[in-house]
């Protein structure tokens, strides 16, 4: 097997091993019965080897005279090996109900909470730089083989462990030198193991970030079947899904083959030993260079010995054979560890620790002041941003596309981090707002408006969660949404389906409007919220948004100018700079950028 180096992202077994344990804080019983079981079930099982041993030494070897007490002593082994067996397989079987509940109830189930809750606190920088599919994957297809590798795999290796300790003792206890003959090829094996485990750890890690870019391609797909249908480009994604489905057979591929390819080479291991013991063991004993009576247990002739050795060998070798089989499960459950902690390494949104509240009664007044930012360093994207948007007045922001507008929205909302400057909340540094008692106080109406796969009150529900039924209805009727909601079968009750797609583009619309009405937030933006919809639909949201903007800060973007003629000062940018502000008639007035953009819609048919 060639291994290639691979550029990717290692992390420290110990950290992660050490990170993880802290989940099993709460299940330290449940861990106390598991290893006691363990050992209570392996000692069932060497105890059946110890009678099956007596069987032979003391039955089978030599000819005996049936009287009853022979008798009865031969069918005392036989019932103790049978009733050895039964104590075996129930006490493995409560071990594999206890493991099911530390995997699911405790571990995965903190697992996934956790995850959840820490991608929650993420800045929106990182949803916009960490494909969705590969945070799908972390939550549940990494969190799946960590529950796998613990219910199936974790304890069963726990008690073949205490069956090669409880078979080891036995054999010292019957033979020493023939143990030491058995076991000497052991520590080669275990560093062979090692060895190749450390060459394959990439593999599984460049096989669960695969899965990752699967899962987000197809999630992507599916959210654009209509443009895949509409543009043909069946046949693109074919070829795109089959080099990552390749890439993904690939290093599984390496990594399974590499991980099977341990279980024949243990198997050559262990016949070495056996072979070893037959050799040369054998030989000892049979030349009388090794006592059949050195141990603590002593057998009655040669051949009882080296019969009830060679079962405990192979009754050695099984265990271990066993551990190993289960090193795949186990290094993709510790890959998949390494990738789960890599969200808990990321740094959350932190409010500063002087951050306040802000008033519940607050007036609404955004000031800029000398703002800078990027996305990227040494790539300004707003340079020197001035202005100051009043308390029930309407500021709007217009440029072409890619000038700034919907940034200015980011910072008003902390998505994002100013590099330089600051704006104000009624005079308050924004960084100086908590986070939550900001965006409180921000209602937004967006051009895309994100709806939930549940009922239409419970979406509109989001806009403040402690709203009663008839707020929620009152909300709907201030939109305009109202009408249309009544005449749905189910009425508030109706399920939307994958983000409203069974509700037209202004009927999603009047939703966000509804939310906006029932959040009562001083703070009102509406980004570009009416350039998806027809003439008369804009004509009642435009109703509604008059409603909405009373007793508010409103900043709207837009780019039918049409819509702003009203706005009492408006913001024009360009290339991240503000080059004209004022209200509709003075920037018409001077006959710069902003007149040009209104003229050249109003020739292009716009209606104004």
């Amino acid at each position: 097997m060639i291994f290639t180096k691979t550029n990717i992202k290692s992390f420290d077994t110990k950290i992660t091993l050490k990170r993880f344990f802290q989940y099993f804080k709460d299940c330290k019983l449940f861990i106390f019965f598991v290893f006691l079981l363990c050992m209570l079930s392996a000692a069932g099982h060497v105890i059946a080897l110890y009678f099956t041993g007596q069987s032979y030494d003391k039955y089978l070897m030599e000819e005996k005279i049936w009287t009853d007490e022979v008798f009865f002593g031969f069918c005392f082994v036989i019932f103790g090996m049978f009733f050895s067996y039964i104590w075996e397989d129930v006490t493995i079987y409560i071990v594999s109900l206890l493991m099911v509940i530390i995997s699911e109830k405790k571990i995965c189930f903190s697992l996934r909470r956790d995850i959840f809750n820490k991608l929650q606190t993420f800045p929106i920088r990182y949803f916009d730089t960490n494909p969705s599919g590969e945070l799908i994957t972390r939550t549940s297809n990494d969190v799946d083989n960590v529950g796998i590798a613990i219910s199936q795999y974790v304890a069963n290796d726990i008690y073949w462990f205490f069956i090669s300790l409880g078979v080891l003792v036995i054999m010292f206890l019957i033979n020493v030198p023939l143990t030491f003959i058995t076991i000497i090829i052991y520590p080669f094996m275990i560093w062979f193991t090692s060895k190749i485990m450390k060459k394959i750890k990439p593999y599984f890690q460049l096989q669960q970030e695969e899965i990752g870019k699967m899962t987000s391609f197809i999630e992507e797909r599916i959210s654009g079947t209509k443009i895949v249908s509409l543009f043909e480009k069946e046949k693109l994604n074919e070829n795109e899904y089959k080099n990552i489905n390749k890439r993904l057979t690939k290093n599984s591929i390496v990594a399974n083959a590499t991980t099977n390819m341990l279980q024949p080479t243990i198997m050559f291991f262990n016949n070495i030993a056996f072979v070893i013991l037959a050799s040369l063991g054998i030989s000892l004993v049979v030349a009388n260079k090794i006592d059949i009576n050195s141990g603590l247990l002593h057998y009655e002739n040669k051949s009882s010995l080296l019969i009830i050795f060679t079962i405990f060998t192979r009754n050695l070798t099984n265990p271990i054979n066993q551990i190993i089989s289960s090193s795949y499960n186990i290094m993709l459950a510790l890959t998949s560890l390494g990738r789960i902690f890599e969200i808990f390494k990321q740094e959350s949104e932190i409010d500063e620790n002087d951050a306040i509240i802000l008033p519940k009664k607050i007036k609404g007044k955004i000031e800029a002041k000398n703002l800078f930012f990027s996305y990227e360093k040494n790539k300004t994207v707003l340079t020197n941003i001035n202005f100051v948007a009043n308390p029930n007045n309407i500021t709007a922001i217009v440029g072409p596309t890619g000038s700034g507008k919907t940034t200015i929205i980011n910072l008003i909302t902390r998505f994002y981090e100013i590099d330089k400057g600051n704006l104000f909340i009624d005079g308050i540094p924004i960084n100086k707002i908590k986070r939550s008692s900001l965006r409180e106080n921000i209602a937004m109406v967006t051009q895309d408006t994100f709806l939930f796969n549940t009922t239409i009150r419970e979406n509109i529900r989001i806009g403040r969660l402690d709203a009663t039924n008839n707020e929620i209805e009152e909300a709907a009727k201030l939109s305009n949404s109202y009408k249309f909601i009544n005449k749905l079968p189910n009425g508030f009750e109706t399920i939307i389906n994958d983000n409203g797609n069974n509700l037209s583009q202004g009927q999603r619309q009047m939703l966000s409007i509804a939310r906006a009405f029932l959040s009562k937030s001083k703070i009102i933006i509406l980004d570009e919220a009416t350039s998806n919809i027809d003439t008369k639909t804009e004509l009642d949201i435009q109703k509604a948004f008059e409603l909405l903007s009373k007793n508010r800060t409103t900043i709207i973007i837009a780019h039918r100018l049409s819509t702003i003629r009203n706005a009492n000062n408006i913001l024009v940018i360009k290339n991240g700079e503000i080059i004209e502000s004022g209200n509709h008639k003075d920037l018409i007035n001077k006959k710069g950028f902003y007149c040009n953009l209104y003229n050249s819609q109003f020739k292009k048919g716009e209606q104004i």
